[in-house]
């Protein structure tokens, strides 16, 4: 075996992947001077065939692909995840909808949320705090199939105000036949911040932590009153997922 091949046997498998220096690898330059040395110093009386010489020289061929190949997946992540940090700064303002079950509730306004149904289901809403206590039950009755939308005024079953934070919230859902229906919970809000720490963007609609990838869907929407009635549940069309 070659030096060449001693090298990239020992080389390829770190080669993609890693953006790294280890001080203790060999780098491209050091592989050419190697291949360098070996031809400068050769028996003159036993000199390395057009074969040999013609493999090695493919061999470092196949090496310089491989560090360009590194190279571009590298600038590939950055480019994607620059990306990702504008297309989270541009969703500032926006209204989401996103995967998860948790309601912020601000002092002395409401708290909204969405879940999708997949098939018609009387549907009552149980929000609930940190502990799983179920605060407030909110009854929507029938709802066809598809996205919906409700809010939560702040109240809890007593009639008094809850206190200011997040909550979650789980859907009973029944179909006609009796039976239990599944409901998928949806973040519902207006993106407030946007923290671009780490390696995903985070949005947060209100005090609620969403990433980038949780997101389902996204509008532009006017200033509304947030000190409005109560929903009791209704087919949103601004609502897609």
């Amino acid at each position: 075996m070659s030096v060449l091949s001693e090298i990239q046997s020992s080389s390829t498998a770190g080669t993609i992947g890693s953006s790294a220096v280890n001080k203790s690898t060999l780098g491209r330059d050091d592989f050419l001077k190697i291949f360098l040395a070996q031809v400068s110093h050769q028996d003159p009386l036993n000199p390395m065939e057009g074969t040999e010489f013609t493999a090695q020289l493919a061999q470092f061929s196949s090496l310089e692909q491989l560090f360009n190949l590194n190279k571009n997946v590298e600038s590939m992540t950055e480019a994607q995840s620059d990306s990702s940090r504008f297309q989270a700064l541009s969703l500032l303002g926006r209204e989401i909808l996103a995967e998860g079950d948790t309601l912020d509730l601000e002092e002395g306004s409401i708290a909204t949320g969405a879940f999708n149904l997949p098939e018609q289901a009387d549907c009552t809403v149980l929000v609930k705090d940190r502990y799983g206590n179920i605060v407030r039950r909110i009854r929507l009755g029938p709802l066809g199939e598809g996205p919906q939308a409700f809010q939560w005024d702040g109240l809890n079953d007593a009639g008094a105000r809850a206190d200011a934070g997040t909550y979650s919230f789980e859907i009973e859902a029944v179909g006609d036949q009796g039976h239990a229906v599944l409901a998928d919970p949806m973040i519902r809000g207006r993106v407030s911040r946007v923290s671009l720490e780490g390696a995903e963007p985070v949005l947060y609609a209100g005090q609620i932590p969403v990433r980038l990838s949780q997101v389902l869907d996204v509008r532009q929407t006017e200033a509304r009153d947030d000190a409005g009635p109560e929903e009791t549940g209704q087919d949103d069309p601004d609502i897609s997922v």
